[in-house]
Parts: C-alpha cells; structure tokens; sequence
C-alpha cells in the first residue's frame, strides 16, 4: 500500500492488530454486523459510527484524527505560504538553541546556525525524510536513528492524510519508498501527531561527542500558517551520563581474615551502605566536546 489507505481498511486493520473478530467489534461498537461489513468494504458511515467504532477501536487522539479524515477527506486547504524576514530574524535570536522550520510534507525551509551544527547536511531545500533514509550521514548523527525514524514515519503518515493528494507528498513517498528500511516501517499503521519522547541524542560525526537535545514543536492556531518551528535546547547533563552507584556488601557477608573475624555479625540483616565497606564506582566519562574547537 503506496498511499493512505480508505476508512473501511483502517478499521479492518486495527480489528486485526486487536484481535476482534467482526461480531466482537460490531458488538463493541453498538453496530450490526453486515453493517461493519459494508463499512470495511467501503461503505461511508455517519460521524455518530465513526466517533463509536474508534471508541471501540480505543483509537488515540492522533489515531482518531487519522481515522476521521480517511472517512470525510481532509480539511479544505490554502496555498503553503514561507517564513518572512521577520520569522528568519528570530531563527537567529534563538541562538544557541537549535531551530529550524519545516512545512507539513517534512520539507526544511529554513535553519540557524545550531541546527546546521547538530544536524550536518539537513539545508533548507532538503526533506527531513528523504534526509533519515536517503542520507547515510543521519545514521551517524542520530544515536536511536531506529527509533527517530520509526516516529517520523508515523508522523509522516499523518501528515499525507492531511494533504490528500498533494504533489509533493506523494512524490517524497515515492523518494522513500525505495529504501527497504523505509518500505518495512510503512508496512505498520502506526500514526502520531508529536514526539512520543522529546528527548533526542546526536553525534557529531567529527568528534563523535553525544549530546542530548530536548525538542518541541511549536505552530500557531492560525490556519493560513503551513509551517511549523521545530525548536531542540541542549542537555547540560545527558541521559547517557551514568550516574555514580554505591556497591553494598551483602547483608550475610563479613570480614573472614579481618580484626573481629571470629565475631559474628549482630545483625544478619544489617546494611552496611555508610560503613567502610561501601565503594563508590566512578561514573562513565562522556567523550570530549571540545576536541572539535581545538
């Protein structure tokens, strides 16, 4: 399946990720069954039997819009409009966080400098999932790139069904398509609307340093606006910092060559985590940041 797929088979294809048979589903969902029947056939039902079956479907908000919009067609729509010079001005105040915007097919159109350091060759002109999937330097920078591209995807999917049959959207699936990692999520009708974490880790390719990246996305309620401002601030302490950890002696051990070795031990349960005993292992060291400045 190359496009969105229609809202009887959406239906279908979370009843059998649910494992409900067509009488279960028809039950929860206060529908007949020849009447689910014609829905997964193609059948278009009233907004009362979509809002019932995606209550039974148990259907997340996102998943809910994905499903409404397979079943009445997307919102009517105005042309993309672009970032102005005031929009780019505050790309640069935003300094050192990193920022950038993109518009509703995932396509970069503008970034500041942080961006440009964090994310090496995802330029303005570029589409961040042709960038996941096209560009062997994204495997490098992104730490979980499994895991990043598996929520972009879903979002992607989302996206499309936004746009209805935009030009541009289905010509970046097309792009996509022919990477078999791609081809494989797509496969899924998993679908979101945010980040399911924030938190991001990136590698510079040239020091391969970690850093952590806490993103958020941000859009105006008005709709003439196609773009969004993807907004990432820096960690001062990233997850992947062990933090020290205090080794206990086991509460049943004692000294056996020591000075009141022949003593047993007044308490057999005992914890010794502030005694002499307690050895504090040093935490792991992150890789040096500041080879790259020299």
């Amino acid at each position: 399946m190359h496009g969105v797929p229609t809202f009887g088979e959406y239906v279908r294809q979370r009843r059998t990720a649910a494992t409900l048979t067509r009488p279960q589903l028809a039950w929860l969902a206060n529908l007949s069954v020849p009447y689910l029947t014609k829905i997964e056939s193609g059948a278009n039902p009233s907004r009362r039997v979509i809002e019932s079956l995606c209550t039974a479907l148990e259907l997340q908000h996102a998943e809910f819009e994905y499903a409404l919009i397979l079943a009445e067609g997307p919102l009517p729509r105005v042309e993309p409009d672009h970032p102005g010079p005031a929009d780019l001005e505050y790309l640069t105040l935003l300094e050192p966080k990193v920022g950038a915007f993109i518009s509703g097919a995932l396509d970069i159109l503008a970034v500041n400098h942080a961006h440009e350091e964090a994310f090496p060759q995802l330029d303005p002109g570029c589409n961040y999932l042709e960038w996941l999937f096209l560009n062997p330097i994204a495997r490098t920078v992104l730490v979980d790139w499994s895991g990043e591209s598996q929520q972009a995807v879903s979002w992607f999917r989302l996206l499309m069904a936004r746009s209805g049959d935009e030009e541009r959207v289905r010509e970046i699936l097309e792009q996509v398509l022919a990477n078999p990692d791609f081809s494989l999520m797509w496969r899924s009708d998993a679908v979101s609307n945010e980040r399911f974490d924030r938190s991001k880790l990136v590698r510079d390719p040239k020091t391969l340093a970690i850093s952590e990246l806490r993103m958020n996305m941000w859009r105006t309620s008005s709709s003439l606006q196609s773009w969004m401002l993807v907004l990432g601030a820096r960690v001062d302490q990233p997850t992947a910092i062990t933090r020290p950890v205090v080794r206990e002696r086991p509460a049943t051990s004692r000294v056996i060559n020591g000075p009141g070795a022949s003593e047993p031990p007044t308490d057999r349960y005992e914890k010794r985590s502030s005694g002499p005993g307690a050895t504090p292992t040093q935490p792991l060291q992150q890789i040096n940041s500041n080879l790259r400045n020299g």
